[in-house]
């Protein structure tokens, strides 16, 4: 009975041998929804020719490059619009830093900023534009594209924004 109590009370004082759970594996795929695998166009910026996917819809520009984790340097994205206003983006559930360039119907940049990655406040084009080009944070430096250019935008692409 003494033998019996004195390993009840150390199982009690010291636990039951249950172990910690063991870790979990990483899921195979990221949280959430995949990144869009859109219709691709070659458009030069500056110096560089970059391959972007093309949101031209409304579900496609919500979701924009939401969970992209990297891209190739001469990748990005182009957001199109059916007409002119203040756009404004933010990083909501995008996981990389980007540059935007924003630009009016007429190819001319407006606007080249910086976003961070999950920062949720607004970047505005500040002037009207249509066109919204996401790239890697820093490309638009190194293509050397600044305020006043001009991009030279197919009117076959931009008649597809609705």
């Amino acid at each position: 009975m003494k033998r019996s109590t004195a390993l009840l009370l150390s199982l009690v004082l010291f636990g039951c041998g249950k172990s910690a759970p063991a870790e979990k594996p990483a899921p195979s795929t990221p949280a959430g929804p995949q990144p869009q695998s859109l219709e691709t166009t070659q458009l030069r910026i500056g110096a560089k020719t970059f391959t972007l996917q093309v949101a031209d819809t409304n579900d496609r520009r919500e979701t924009g490059l939401m969970y992209v984790r990297s891209m190739p340097a001469d990748r990005g994205m182009i957001f199109l619009f059916p007409a002119e206003r203040v756009l404004a983006f933010w990083m909501h559930n995008t996981p990389i830093d980007l540059d935007i360039i924003y630009a009016d119907h007429a190819g001319r940049v407006t606007a080249v900023k910086t976003m961070h990655a999950f920062d949720e406040s607004s970047v505005s084009s500040e002037d009207p534009a249509d066109v919204a080009i996401e790239l890697n944070s820093g490309e638009a430096a190194k293509t050397g594209v600044k305020t006043g250019d001009k991009l030279d935008i197919p009117d076959s692409l931009r008649s597809r924004a609705r």
